[in-house]
């Protein structure tokens, strides 16, 4: 009896790796990763040397390149995740609704919905549910719906500190399938 293949995840805005880490660790192959720093791209290479690294930005990129330049070809992804920028949202930041970095969140729209995997998880600072911010997130949310991906309502913010990690780290968590 064949061993059932292991589940394929992409990591958009991937920085060093953590989320990959926390994937690989919960049963994953993360065969691609997209981030535009270079030095980011080094470290992910060399904690992940058996998966492939897209360095280069998400506005430049597509689906069809991260299936492209991975082992996943045509086969069926099961989660694509990520965090976009989010210092236009944060509330140590200047909150700013116009902040360029803020429009990165559509390019995770738009990887999701090319590649169309079973699921998504998007993670960004708690700063997106409140406020002015909560009209864009309620934007995202009616766009994936718009395309038949079911939202977990409601989102949920998580803190970091609740998981043994020695930091109060609020995130957004929203997941669609």
């Amino acid at each position: 009896m064949a061993s059932k293949q292991r589940p394929i995840g992409v990591d958009l805005f991937a920085g060093a790796g953590g989320m990959s880490l926390g994937f690989e660790q919960a049963g994953f192959d993360v065969l691609c990763a997209v981030e535009l720093d270079p030095i980011h791209c080094a470290t992910h290479m060399f904690n992940f040397p058996y998966w492939s690294i897209l360095c280069k930005s998400i506005k430049d990129t597509t689906g069809e390149d991260i299936r492209n330049c991975s082992a996943i070809g045509s086969q069926e992804i099961d989660v694509v995740f990520g965090g976009s920028p989010c210092q236009g949202f944060s509330n140590m930041g200047r909150l700013m609704l116009d902040d360029p970095r803020n429009f990165l969140v559509k390019d995770f729209i738009r990887i999701v919905l090319e590649l169309q995997p079973l699921y998504f998880v998007f993670e960004n600072v708690k700063g997106l549910t409140i406020g002015k911010h909560k009209s864009f997130l309620n934007e995202i949310i009616q766009t994936f719906s718009e395309h038949n991906y079911q939202i977990r309502l409601p989102w949920q913010v998580l803190n970091a500190a609740d998981y043994g990690v020695p930091q109060n780290r609020e995130r957004l968590f929203l997941i669609g399938a």
